[in-house]
């Protein structure tokens, strides 16, 4: 058996007293905190491509997020206090839904997590962190979304960029690529 603790004591920078602090203001978003639980959902923000979502995510978020692959739901969390209006987290893994309900708990936050989407928002802000080859297996499971903006990241520096969309901003960190994009229809 994982001792989530331990690794997240070993990996998770800012891990103080049993929890993960996450800074938004770190990442140039608002003046906001939260702490998260280790667990087995991923995003202990020890991995770029999860600071890399965090600094391509907008300041303030104004339209429903859905969190693809949501993991630990630090995405999530942090869409909420950006002032998302709606929080969607999916993610194929219960045990990395359960951590992640177990950290909105935590920060009093709504969201909503699930293994499938349990309604589709109108234009969505849609996050997926997770390797390109998986973004593209998410993207058959998701409704046919047009028109709307998507922040990614999981595409090794040397791979060709997605064709979601047109090109909006383009961050690099620790060999790992992300991208925020409006998806054209």
């Amino acid at each position: 058996m994982i001792d989530w603790e331990k690794q997240w004591e070993l990996h998770a920078p800012n891990f103080l007293n049993g929890y993960a602090h996450v800074s938004l203001q770190e990442f140039g978003s608002v003046d906001q905190a939260f702490r998260m639980m280790s667990g087995p959902g991923f995003g202990d923000l020890s991995h770029p491509t999860t600071r890399i979502m965090l600094t391509l995510m907008p300041h303030t978020i104004d339209q429903p997020v859905i969190d693809v692959g949501c993991g630990s739901g630090v995405l999530s969390l942090a869409a909420k206090l950006s002032g998302a209006p709606e929080v969607y987290g999916i993610d194929i893994d219960d045990a990395a839904i359960a951590h992640a309900k177990r950290n909105a708990e935590l920060n009093q936050l709504n969201c909503t997590f699930s293994t499938v989407l349990p309604l589709v928002p109108s234009n969505p802000l849609i996050l997926m962190n997770m390797i390109s080859s998986e973004q593209r297996h998410a993207w058959e499971a998701l409704p046919n979304f047009r028109g709307v903006e998507l922040i990614v990241s999981g595409f090794p520096i040397e791979e060709a960029p997605p064709h979601y969309g047109k090109i909006l901003r383009e961050l690099s960190l620790e060999g790992w690529k992300g991208y925020h994009i409006k998806k054209e229809g």
